[in-house]
């Protein structure tokens, strides 16, 4: 489980393994003194404001994950804010307490 932060970019491990040339050693390296959390399915860079964000994106693109400018969404991570899921992603479920990968075997019912 991801816990609440009041800004997290939540991204599978899978997506960060089938496109990141380097995997999670290089997301590790990229963020290892974020805060960063991460389960047996996601991991989560937090941040304290939107600026901070963008700024993860940013990086995320730079290693090999994909975000729309023109939709202002992807498939390949999801922000989940103090005021909610910015997009929907097929991939993840959450409610008051945090987030899970829908695979999650500990994933609440919903």
């Amino acid at each position: 489980m991801i816990q609440f932060r009041p800004y997290n970019v939540v991204v599978p491990i899978f997506k960060i393994e089938d496109s990141v040339q380097g995997g999670m050693k290089l997301v590790l390296k990229a963020f290892g003194n974020s805060d960063f959390q991460r389960d047996e399915y996601l991991v989560a860079i937090g941040t304290e404001n939107a600026t901070g964000v963008r700024t993860i994106f940013d990086e995320l693109v730079l290693l090999g994950l994909t975000f729309n400018e023109d939709t202002e969404r992807t498939d390949d991570f999801v922000v989940l804010a103090k005021e909610g899921i910015w997009w929907e992603v097929p991939w993840l479920i959450s409610n008051e307490k945090g987030c899970w990968f829908i695979a999650d075997v500990e994933v609440p019912n919903h």
